[in-house]
Order: C-alpha cells, then sequence, then structure tokens
C-alpha cells in the first residue's frame, strides 16, 4: 500500500512538472526519481500533452504570458532608446488584454498601496517602517509565488 501511494505521488509530481512548469522528460526524471521510459508512458497513456495545452488558454498562463510580453517591450525599448509607434501600440493592447483578463485586485495596485503606507509610515517610525517593509515583500513575493494575482 505505501508503495502504491509513492508511486501516485511520484506520478503526481511529474504530472505538475511536465504540464504546468514545461519541465524536460530528463528533468523530471532527476526530480521524482522516475524512469524516464515511465515519464514517457504516463504522458502518452494519460494524455499529458492535452493537459499541457488545455492550461495554455488558461487566464494565469496568459496573465503571466502578457505580462512577460509587455515586460520584454519595455525592456526592448529602454535598451534602444526609442519608442515606436509599433510598440506603442503592442503596450495598449497588451495592457488592455491584461486588464479584461484580471478579475482579481492587480499586483501593481498592492505594490502601488504598499509604497504609498510604507512612505508615510516612514515619516512615523522607521523601526516600524523596515519590519513593515521586509512582511510586505514577503506577502507580495508569496502571493505571486502563488499565482493569485498573476
Amino acid at each position: 500500500m505505501q508503495e502504491e501511494n509513492k508511486y501516485n505521488d511520484r506520478k503526481e509530481w511529474a504530472h505538475m512538472l511536465y504540464t504546468k512548469h514545461d519541465n524536460s522528460i530528463s528533468e523530471i526524471a532527476a526530480t521524482t526519481g522516475a524512469d524516464e521510459a515511465t515519464i514517457r508512458h504516463w504522458i502518452q497513456s494519460d494524455a499529458w500533452d492535452g493537459v499541457k495545452r488545455s492550461l495554455l488558454t488558461s487566464r494565469n498562463n496568459q496573465l503571466r504570458l502578457l505580462y512577460d510580453l509587455l515586460e520584454k517591450l519595455n525592456k526592448e525599448a529602454k535598451e534602444e532608446g526609442n519608442i515606436t509607434s509599433k510598440n506603442v501600440d503592442h503596450i495598449l493592447k497588451y495592457t488592455a488584454s491584461i486588464k479584461n483578463l484580471e478579475t482579481t485586485l492587480p499586483i501593481s495596485t498592492i505594490i502601488e498601496v504598499a509604497e504609498l503606507f510604507t512612505t508615510w509610515l516612514l515619516k512615523k517610525d522607521l523601526e516600524l517602517t523596515k519590519t513593515v517593509t521586509i512582511q510586505l515583500n514577503a506577502f507580495i513575493k508569496q502571493r505571486v509565488a502563488a499565482n493569485v494575482w498573476l
């Protein structure tokens, strides 16, 4: 019974790494300790490629993609030193798409409020501001890692 649970846990772990994290078969094998042949069998028999494709259209994945594209455009514009009308058009379209997909409070709003609050608090209590800033940063990182806002 315990061996069966170990097998199922390993399979679920491999499934997550393959479908959500886009790890290669060799990376999954190294991480989970399962044989590459076993992982290939799971992928084929349980139609993991279909699951992987369906996840591409999830709201969180689309938001992540749009944020990545927006970040890339902004970096390119800064590095080249000029912003073309084509880049501006893309930036506006990506931003509008992000706003349409976000159903919760966007991370940018949370960060802006946190910055306003810590700036206000800094004038009152430096030590408390340090503590609160550390906690706010940890909170934001945790929420981003959990894909709650992205």
